[in-house]
């Protein structure tokens, strides 16, 4: 018993050449057109080493550890600033100041909290 692949191959190249035939007589879009005068009179771009420039896009990046840390130093600032107040604390508006502080320091952990379990802050 013999396979019958001859067929087959010659039918997939027939396809192919096809294909091929059809791609050939597609019509490109008119691009002569599409550039100004002014931009085809302009000086190309000058050419720089891309060093500079990798080293200006992961500047402005932001360092995980050193956010952790400047928000648990804040957020430990305004603890003991409002235990420093709270605890002498004898008008209203001392008192609202070290609520507001209380609420600020628990905002920042929270905020510290949610970046270390990598969840969006609102």
């Amino acid at each position: 018993m013999t396979l019958m692949r001859a067929p087959l191959s010659r039918s997939l190249s027939a396809l192919f050449l096809g294909a091929t035939l059809m791609a050939g007589c597609t019509q490109f879009p008119a691009l002569d057109r599409t550039i100004t005068p002014e931009l085809d009179a302009a000086p190309f771009p000058d050419i720089v080493p891309i060093d500079p420039l990798l080293a200006q896009a992961s500047a402005g990046r932001i360092d995980p550890a050193r956010t952790e840390a400047e928000l648990s130093g804040r957020a430990a600032q305004l603890d003991a600033r409002a235990g420093r107040i709270g605890s002498n604390s004898a008008d209203a508006a001392t008192a609202a100041r070290v609520a507001r502080l209380r609420a600020r320091a628990s905002e920042l952990k929270r905020t510290r909290q949610a970046a270390e379990s990598g969840e969006d802050v609102e």
